[in-house]
């Protein structure tokens, strides 16, 4: 008696084992997944869920057998295939999580320097004109020119200041960005006119907009990338 409940049972275990569709096993050619009747069955019974994992997993295989990689698995169950999708999605997530936790960091850093460096300096557009080609200051060619006042705000002198000058049309568009870097001395509390020239290109056309624009009408912006203090104190803006 004892033993043909042992078997009945037995049976029903197999029963409901072979009733879990995850417990299907994979064909070990994918070629084959499609044509086997088994397997397709089994799939048909997954929660939508699971079926887009799987998808997944499928989708990774081909993938991967595309470029090289082997398509052939081995001893391996729909569950499995379930578990490795999901394993690589949970894996996949936790790398994009650093990435964003690693942009904000850069981004909080990038705002403190600038807001630090903003109050260092003072930087704003005094005059930008085209002029015309000057054989006796050898410009054989026309040529803007750009001033610039500088305010040093604090109690300390700088030995050198670099960074990006921008220069918008009236609706915040940008026309061209020219970088800056000079190792004048500004001292504490003084203010500072820079004044350097640049060529003038009628092939480009930020040079050709910037000519045409209405300099009252320019929108200036200063990008701050290092300042050095005589001391040898450095503010810089993080990448």
């Amino acid at each position: 008696m004892r033993a043909k409940v042992a078997a009945i049972l037995m049976v029903g275990l197999l029963i409901a084992g072979c009733s879990d569709p995850k417990q299907a096993k994979l064909p070990a050619n994918m070629a084959e997944w499609s044509e086997d009747q088994g397997l397709k069955d089994a799939l048909s019974k997954l929660s939508d869920g699971e079926k887009k994992l799987f998808i997944g997993y499928a989708t990774r295989l081909a993938l991967a057998s595309a470029f090289g990689g082997n398509k052939a698995v081995s001893e391996m169950t729909i569950d499995d295939a379930l578990k490795s999708q999901q394993a690589w999605l949970d894996e996949k997530a936790a790398e994009q999580e650093k990435q964003r936790l690693l942009t904000e960091q850069v981004e909080q850093q990038q705002l403190a320097a600038l807001k630090e460096m903003n109050a260092t300096l003072t930087v704003s557009l005094v005059e930008l004109k085209l002029n015309p080609k000057d054989y006796e200051q050898r410009k054989y060619s026309d040529y803007f020119t750009i001033s610039l006042a500088f305010k040093n705000n604090t109690s300390e002198a700088l030995a050198g200041v670099k960074g990006t000058v921008v220069l918008k049309d009236m609706f915040g568009d940008i026309i061209k960005r020219i970088r800056l870097a000079d190792d004048v001395q500004i001292d504490a509390g003084q203010n500072y006119l820079y004044q350097g020239t640049m060529d003038f290109n009628q092939f480009k056309d930020s040079d050709t907009k910037l000519a045409s624009s209405n300099a009252a009408k320019l929108q200036f912006e200063w990008e701050p990338d290092t300042y050095i203090f005589v001391n040898g104190k450095k503010q810089i803006m993080p990448n």
